[in-house]
């Protein structure tokens, strides 16, 4: 038995349940994901509540963040990989600044524009970049708090499974294995 690696792993399990222990004001996995009404960077009425039915992740992030700028490609190819709806709420920048900046990645996201941090208020987004998986039903399945790997097979597969699942019963597995496991890779991110 590995002893030096089951200790390095209880330790991450460890921090992580601290971690989420510490995140006391933000959203929990399993209660209605909030309000997100807003423009897109092209100026079309955005609302969450569209796409109920369907899964949804909800990215919070910024040009300015190092983090978020890592992440943003590997969430693209997983709303490409799943067919899954990539919401990425841009946290107060204009719109020629984001439009700039996803010209030079050539990237095509669906960018929501918080220009006051309304949403991120109503999200309890305290980091950046913060990625929620809403549920068919419209509930937070899990939270990620920081740069994650999207490209990660584990995760793709849960976030798979909540494309099949019978409404209303895949919040109880996901919500405590997800953050644990997302906090922990979040943590350690070169294993």
């Amino acid at each position: 038995m590995d002893y030096a690696g089951a200790l390095k792993s209880a330790l991450a399990i460890a921090a992580a349940c601290v971690c989420i222990a510490s995140h006391g004001a933000s959203l929990e996995s399993g209660v209605a994901a909030p309000q997100l009404r807003s423009r897109t960077l092209d100026g079309q009425a955005f609302d969450l509540r569209n796409l109920h039915g369907r899964v949804v992740v909800v990215n919070f992030w910024a040009t300015w963040c190092a983090p978020c700028v890592a992440e943003l490609p590997s969430l693209a190819r997983l709303r490409d990989r799943l067919h899954i709806d990539l919401v990425a709420v841009n946290f107060q920048e204009n719109a020629v600044r984001i439009g700039s900046f996803l010209d030079q990645l050539n990237m095509a996201l669906q960018v929501v524009r918080d220009h006051d941090g309304t949403l991120r208020a109503a999200w309890h987004v305290d980091v950046f970049p913060s990625t929620f998986v809403v549920d068919r039903d419209g509930r937070i399945a899990f939270v990620a708090s920081g740069e994650v790997d999207w490209d990660d097979p584990a995760i793709q597969a849960m976030i798979d499974r909540l494309k099949t699942a019978r409404p209303g019963r895949q919040v109880a597995f996901l919500s405590t294995c997800a953050r644990l496991f997302l906090h922990t890779i979040a943590a350690n991110p070169n294993d």
